[in-house]
């Protein structure tokens, strides 16, 4: 049997999981940032600007199990921010990508933030488009920005059916105003997730998209709903108009989301400007995944002092158990591994603060869970990807 704070862990992920009955829980891509070096983390992406900008930071989310963040500057006049982009070339019908993000106290507007979309064919770095609307064929993507000046989180949005400025014949992306808006605060480590599902089939407007901020849905747009108007490129939500029409996001079959873009776009500023941002637990994934859960509160006694931690996580089957403060804690302790079912995968008797477990397990999400001689119960999830 294992222990009742494990079930309910399990519980919690199952339901995720049993809302999208017609969704199977497929992880695409993890990014830590727990590599030893830069070039590690380069290396895991496909391609990588001003990688001179930046570097780890022990700067982390409080709910992380890492001990290290990545960390991008902007100087004016010398750079303009950075990015990391991934390609996905297999291409998905719904994507759902989460990251932690901290803004400097002081962070300048933003000109471009975070990307999700597609292009036919899938290509290995980002190929812009600004100010053109997509053919159907060719492109598609959403940005959740925090919208310059304003600090307000809201889409950025290109598609076929895009709105543009009828007089200038130019199509900038287009926003969707949430109400009430979703402020940006900075000087705080904020998770952020964006989902995006493609039409199917091609000539259908059943193309949805939605994000969330700190596990709260802020906005969600598909076909009916919400009801709003549009004034030029801006959605403005409205119970009293229509509804809205839905995305169709593509007119031909090749094109599927396959990118995530960890983009990070600055202009403007004057000489000796420098700004700053970190970035934290990237998780994309075929169903949504939301804030880290850490710690749940029951019968028994929960540790706050994150005595047991796992690293390299995601892994490709090897890792450690850390635990501090061992001499004081350690006596007799048990490791055991969970399937997301609740099966035990794996158990092994913790004869050392740093244990190296090598498992021989598939691709996925697991649970590990220990007891000290205080009786305290220690859980943790662990992600296997190869």
């Amino acid at each position: 049997m294992f222990s009742k704070i494990l079930l309910i862990s399990l519980l919690i992920i199952l339901d995720i999981i049993t809302a999208n009955p017609c969704v199977s829980q497929t992880i695409v891509f993890i990014e830590d940032f727990e590599e030893a070096t830069l070039q590690d983390m380069k290396d895991r992406w496909n391609e990588a600007v001003n990688l001179n900008g930046m570097s780890f930071s022990n700067d982390i989310p409080q709910a992380s199990t890492g001990k290290q963040s990545l960390m991008m500057t902007y100087e004016a006049e010398k750079n303009s921010g950075g990015h990391l982009y991934k390609m996905f070339p297999q291409g998905f019908d719904s994507i759902y990508a989460r990251f932690y993000v901290k803004f400097a106290q002081t962070h300048h507007p933003v000109h471009h933030f975070v990307h999700l979309g597609g292009y036919n064919p899938p290509t290995r770095w980002p190929q812009g488009g600004a100010g053109n609307k997509p053919s159907g064929n060719d492109r598609f993507s959403t940005g959740i920005e925090p919208m310059g000046d304003k600090w307000r989180w809201d889409f950025y949005t290109y598609w076929m059916n895009m709105r543009g400025n009828p007089q200038a014949g130019f199509y900038w992306g287009n926003d969707f105003n949430p109400v009430p808006p979703a402020s940006v605060t900075r000087g705080e480590w904020i998770c952020v997730e964006l989902m995006m599902k493609i039409n199917n089939p091609t000539n259908s407007f059943n193309g949805e998209q939605a994000f969330w901020i700190n596990g709260k849905k802020i906005h969600h747009l598909g076909q009916g709903f919400p009801r709003g108007n549009w004034v030029w490129d801006s959605f403005h939500p409205n119970n009293d108009s229509l509804p809205f029409e839905g995305f169709r996001w593509r007119n031909d079959n090749n094109l599927k989301l396959n990118y995530f873009w960890l983009l990070y776009y600055m202009t403007g500023g004057a000489l000796g400007q420098r700004d700053t941002v970190w970035f934290d637990d990237v998780v994309v994934s075929s169903s949504y995944n939301g804030p880290i859960v850490t710690e749940v509160e029951d019968d028994f006694s929960i540790s706050k002092d994150k005595f047991l931690s796992a690293f390299p996580n995601p892994t490709t089957g090897k890792f450690t158990i850390e635990m501090k403060n061992a001499k004081s804690r350690m006596g007799n302790e048990v490791i055991e591994i969970y399937n997301m079912f609740g099966e035990k995968v794996f158990q092994s008797e913790i004869t050392n603060p740093n244990y190296e477990i090598n498992l021989n397990l598939p691709s996925g999400m697991y649970f590990y869970q220990m007891k000290d001689k205080h009786q305290t119960i220690y859980t943790g999830k662990i992600i296997i990807q190869y």
